[in-house]
């Protein structure tokens, strides 16, 4: 009886392993590539925030304010971005963007940028992740403020076959 739990034990291990060499042999390897995209803004009227107001220290607060966007470039498509931010009179302060980019009936990206304002210029990194189709896709990066909206560069990670 010991000699077929060690028999057994043995192909079980070989199947394990050779199971395992199989997996890590399919997998696709990653993909990393420059990425440049332009986002031009209201392309309509942007819609009033759900939550505004001024504190006593006169900082302006608000939240939810949802603004339609295009991109184009290596996405091309539409964007809904909602902004929340803080804002003093000299125009610092910080934005939290949340977005998602449709590209044609498909909701492919959503996007998340943390940002920095100084004198009324937004800077800052963003995150693109890949939805549906576009699942795989991880791309990060800066942005820069543009007379018309913004550029965005960095790297673009695909990890889909």
């Amino acid at each position: 009886m010991k000699k077929l739990s060690l028999a057994f034990l043995v192909v079980l291990l070989s199947v394990v392993a050779l199971t395992s060499a199989l997996t890590t042999a399919s997998a696709a390897p990653a993909i990393k590539a420059p990425f440049s995209a332009t986002i031009t803004g209201n392309t309509g009227p942007p819609q009033s925030p759900k939550r505004f107001w001024i504190d006593e220290e006169g900082i302006t607060h608000f939240r939810g304010l949802v603004v339609p966007a295009s991109i184009t470039g290596d996405i091309n498509g539409d964007m809904e971005i909602t902004e929340n931010a803080n804002v003093d009179s000299f125009g610092y302060g910080d934005v939290q963007v949340k977005a998602v980019i449709t590209v044609g009936t498909e909701e492919a990206y959503r996007m998340s940028f943390d940002g920095t304002l100084s004198g009324g210029v937004t800077s800052g990194t963003f995150v693109i992740d890949g939805m549906g189709s576009c699942k795989g896709i991880h791309i990060t990066g800066t942005l820069t403020p543009t007379s018309t909206g913004a550029e965005l560069t960095g790297t673009k990670l695909t990890t889909k076959p």
